[in-house]
């Protein structure tokens, strides 16, 4: 299991988060759950920018060291000036973020914030690299959803891919399921159960089919117009699919999530904000039962998630044996507060499933509901 830490970046002075094969990061709003991602995603952006790329592995050494870090842009991250990342608690301009195990840092950058004259970048002044091409950080695939996905499109934009993927929005995911759709497999452990067609846009409608069921789709490329179209069909369209503007948000919000999940490189990262942004309960629980299959094949995945049912799906796949429960890690952000940051309670999964702790403000509300709307009742 990996650690990320973090260091006077935002609202945390000092906190270590477990990252595993797949780790939920949950809580409620404002607690910094989205402070770990965003640390994550500017760690990457630094390696990307700075590093140079030896055998699909990010390496230290790059000529030419680029140290300005922009805090806005790339991955659609918009931090502000470096007086709003550095911790308020701080007494020296230092950010540090680092990866490793337990008390070792395997890999950390440190970076000057100047919060006396605020600029746009922070200046990245120190990187230690004790291992290199192990962390799915460093490997030259990474993947990731924002909460904020595109919505139903006429047509979708095609671009060329340094390596395939769907956009940080989704916004490239009919180019991306067209393009690979029948002729690039995605992996064995991957596949759908009992099907042996292990075509992209197969799978797609597949899993797509089994989180929504009777939902499938069809995409084409227009090379003449430098777009690709998704088509939906259901239930109700009897064999006639219809434009994606036709029907609601829940399905290109999905679609990207199934994609990236079935065509991830092994030893990545695929982090995805709100998976349950437009679905229905039993489609979020399914689609948190398929990033754990996905996890089990050896991709990395990160969840920032609101939803229970998400978490009752992973749970399903542990109790189900589709993923062991010791790659498994839940992040429970704004417990009790600590001084002066959120508390990060860390949360385990046992092997049938059951939470190894339930702090108080974990998904209870529904409990709380039900017993308030109890005392109502008694009170009439």
């Amino acid at each position: 299991m990996e650690v990320l830490r973090i260091h006077n970046f935002k609202c945390f002075e000092e906190i270590d988060i477990d990252i595993n094969a797949i780790t939920v990061m949950a809580g409620a709003n404002g607690n910094g759950k989205s402070t770990a991602i965003q640390a994550l995603l500017f760690f990457r952006q630094t390696v990307e920018n700075s590093f140079k790329i030896f055998e699909g592995y990010y390496i230290n050494g790059r000529e030419n060291f680029n140290n300005k870090i922009p805090l806005n842009g790339n991955y659609l991250l918009s931090l502000g000036n470096s007086s709003y990342v550095i911790n308020r608690n701080a007494n020296k301009e230092h950010i540090k973020i680092s990866l490793g195990h337990d008390d070792k840092e395997d890999i950390a950058i440190s970076y000057t914030a100047n919060n006396f004259e605020p600029e746009l970048y922070l200046t990245a002044d120190k990187c230690s690299t004790l291992t290199a091409g192990i962390y799915p950080v460093l490997k030259k695939e990474f993947y990731y959803l924002n909460a904020e996905r595109i919505g139903p499109r006429l047509n979708q934009k095609i671009q060329f891919f340094d390596y395939p993927n769907a956009g940080w929005q989704g916004e490239y995911v009919a180019h991306l399921i067209a393009e690979r759709g029948g002729y690039v497999p995605v992996d064995k452990e991957r596949l759908f159960p009992e099907t042996s067609n292990p075509g992209l846009e197969h799978q797609v409608n597949e899993w797509l089919n089994y989180i929504m069921p009777g939902v499938r789709v069809t995409v084409k490329n227009s090379p003449d117009t430098f777009t690709a179209q998704i088509q939906i069909e259901n239930a109700y369209t009897k064999g006639d699919p219809t434009l994606a503007t036709n029907i609601g948000f829940g399905i290109s919000y999905i679609l990207p999530i199934i994609a990236t999940g079935l065509i991830a490189q092994k030893g990545s990262y695929f982090i995805v904000e709100n998976p349950e942004a437009h679905l229905h309960p039993s489609a979020q629980s399914k689609i948190g039962r398929f990033l754990a299959m996905v996890a089990n094949a050896g991709v990395s995945v990160i969840v920032e998630t609101h939803s229970d049912h998400i978490i009752n799906g992973i749970q399903i796949a542990v109790a189900e044996k589709v993923i062991s429960n010791d790659l498994v890690s839940v992040n429970f952000f704004g417990g009790d507060v600590i001084g002066t940051q959120p508390e990060v309670i860390h949360i385990s999964i046992k092997e049938k499933g059951e939470l190894s702790q339930w702090p108080k403000g974990f998904f209870d509300q529904s409990q709380i509901d039900y017993s308030y709307l109890i005392q109502l009742r008694k009170n009439v």
